[in-house]
């Protein structure tokens, strides 16, 4: 009689920084298998494979046994997610970004007898499949469109009345508004605007038309609202976003905490205006010279910014604690380059307040746990494939332990219920 395979993924529903439990049974003793992992989102496709083999016992606990191949292998527990690839015939430079917070990924996982490759295979036969929900926006965490003044964007707070840390998140040069990750941080307890600079609504259209003052205009509003602590704002950037944040950091007292990813630590695309152009950063030099393309037409843009020091974020000027998170196979911004030439910066001013964080085989696109690596996206403001570099297995390490990291920094020196809880 045929046995009926059992698997469980729990949990079923969770968020997508939470770890998820495999196990399959009912296996025969050490039966080959192949594990796979599918998700749409919109029009893309991704999808992942493992290859296992049963215990003695017909079982097999993901977290405790090896991949003996596929696209990963040895133990890891989120192989099946941090692996996923674009199913092939699809256009390159597939980004997995949730576009909708209000509906989850759903993860479809199946298993196959055999060990068999599984990419562009349709209507394959599975022994059994179940589905996990994978979700940016927790329970209870409310979402706000933010139309105050010249501010754009969207609030996402904690369930309950707070007041609660409240942090601001920026992306980089691709434009338009980005949510998920606000959407995460309020599920962790930070009030949290997702800040859109440009591309967007009745922002500036190209990104040279930006200033200091909008990012200034934000952080009084969010700290203006009677659920969001007002001592200060925490920021988080990543790339153009996070040359942004530095600027605050360095320019704006009502800044508490700020974590860069993968940050720009010059002045980029356009001289940056402040206070009403009473002050103008300069920017440095595009070097379209230094600009690297493959064969496939693929855009290598790391050393297209000009050295310079009067184009450097003054960032010894930044009183507030400031964490750098630098990926030593960035593609797209020497990242290690320019966080070790902030820290030199501070140090020369007599400065502590810096963490720095440096990770082997990390590419430029350092996203939460578990989102698959992209080496390789689309800049729908650029009309470009730029490389991001990374290795899949080296950036999944550096996005879990640096994402875990962002989080206890902002805890400790935004949260003031964090910071009197230890007192």
């Amino acid at each position: 009689m045929r046995r009926l395979v059992q698997l469980m993924a729990t949990p079923a529903k969770a968020l997508v920084d939470d770890k998820v439990d495999i196990i399959v049974e009912r296996l025969a003793p050490r039966q080959p298998v192949t594990l796979h992992a599918r998700l749409v989102e919109g029009t893309a496709r991704f999808q992942s494979y493992a290859h296992y083999r049963a215990d003695d016992t017909g079982r097999i606990v993901v977290a405790k046994q090896p991949s003996l191949g596929g696209l990963y292998s040895s133990v890891h527990q989120m192989g099946l997610f941090w692996s996923m690839q674009p199913s092939p015939g699809q256009k390159p430079g597939l980004r997995l970004r949730k576009k909708d917070v209000s509906a989850p990924y759903l993860v479809d996982i199946s298993v196959h007898e055999g060990h068999v490759d599984v990419m562009g295979e349709e209507n394959l036969p599975s022994l059994v499949t179940t589905t996990v929900e994978r979700w940016y926006l927790g329970d209870g965490v409310r979402r706000i469109p933010v139309r105050e003044g010249r501010v754009r964007g969207t609030l996402f707070l904690p369930p309950g009345d707070g007041p609660f840390a409240g942090v601001i998140d920026l992306f980089g040069a691709t434009g338009g508004l980005a949510e998920y990750r606000a959407a995460l941080l309020a599920s962790r307890g930070f009030a949290t605007l997702a800040l859109a600079f440009f591309a967007y609504d009745d922002l500036p259209k190209e990104i040279t038309g930006i200033d200091l003052d909008y990012f200034e205009e934000a952080a009084d509003w969010l700290l203006s609202r009677p659920d969001v602590q007002n001592h200060g704002v925490g920021v988080l950037g990543t790339s153009k976003g996070g040359e942004l944040a530095l600027c605050m950091a360095a320019h704006m007292n009502k800044v508490a905490a700020v974590a860069v990813i993968g940050a720009y630590g010059v002045v980029t695309f356009a001289p940056l205006p402040y206070k009403a152009k009473a002050t103008v950063f300069p920017c440095a030099r595009m070097r379209m010279d230094a600009v690297v393309y493959t064969e496939e037409g693929f855009v290598d843009i790391r050393n297209m910014w000009e050295d310079n020091s009067k184009s450097n974020v003054q960032v010894e000027k930044a009183e507030c604690p400031i964490m750098f998170v630098a990926m030593k196979d960035d593609l797209n911004v020497k990242s290690v380059f320019y966080a070790e030439q902030a820290v030199a910066r501070m140090k020369a001013h007599g400065k502590t307040n810096y963490t720095l964080l440096q990770y082997p085989g990390a590419g430029h696109l350092i996203e939460p746990p578990y989102t698959p690596h992209c080496g390789l996206y689309y800049n729908r403001a650029f009309d470009r494939c730029f490389l991001a570099g990374g290795e899949p297995k080296s950036h999944a390490v550096a996005q879990e332990d640096s994402w875990n990291k962002i989080l206890g920094f902002l805890r400790t020196h935004v949260d003031k219920n964090c910071t009197q809880s230890r007192l």
